[in-house]
């Protein structure tokens, strides 16, 4: 028995889309404030850097690698399969199988039934009480770096801090840069939005 094809809607050939992104891109002119821009560029980048040193550390200090605590914090916000905690955290299929794999191992994650399955191997994964734990360490340290990098910054106004990081955020949305410069679009809205 065949089962025919549902129309998926208009077709969207993605490699053209980004293709013309990139030569939005190439023709692109600096904004007037071009050393500004590249300075920040250069302090961003920077605070990156930071984040990954933060994230380094508590891979130390609990043995997860980054992969591993975003596949967890996946299950545990409702990602059943490694596909939909490859969706969610950006990862190929396999290396969140892989990923998946360990954490069954180490115990973190367990595999359980679909409440409409009849028997066979359990497909589905959830979030063991040790995973939760593991979870909550890694929060707890995050929170705890954090803290130590705002306490070194005594002398700037949170609320003022709070109001620029939130400015950032909301200008490096991929959604606001694609509605700010439409020709861009394909080349930031990777996730289908």
């Amino acid at each position: 028995m065949t089962h025919a094809a549902t129309d998926p809607g208009p077709h969207v050939d993605v490699d053209l889309a980004a293709r013309r992104a990139r030569s939005a891109v190439r023709r692109a002119e600096p904004g007037n404030d071009l050393v500004e821009t590249l300075a920040l560029a250069d302090q961003m980048t920077a605070m990156v850097r930071s984040q990954e040193q933060i994230s380094r550390a508590i891979e130390r200090l609990t043995g997860l690698r980054l992969g591993e605590m975003q596949a967890l914090e996946a299950v545990a916000r409702g990602a059943d399969h490694p596909r939909a905690v490859a969706r969610r955290t950006g990862q190929a299929d396999a290396a969140a199988e892989a990923t998946c794999q360990g954490l069954l191992a180490r115990g973190l994650l367990a595999r359980h039934h679909h409440p409409l399955s009849r028997g066979g191997r359990p497909r589905l994964i959830h979030v063991t009480e040790a995973g939760r734990v593991a979870l909550e360490q890694v929060e707890a340290l995050h929170l705890r770096l954090f803290d130590v990098v705002v306490d070194s910054l005594e002398e700037i106004d949170p609320d003022q801090m709070r109001a620029t990081v939130r400015r950032i955020a909301d200008a490096l949305d991929p959604a606001q840069v694609g509605a700010r410069r439409p020709e861009l679009a394909p080349a930031v809205l990777t996730d289908g939005s």
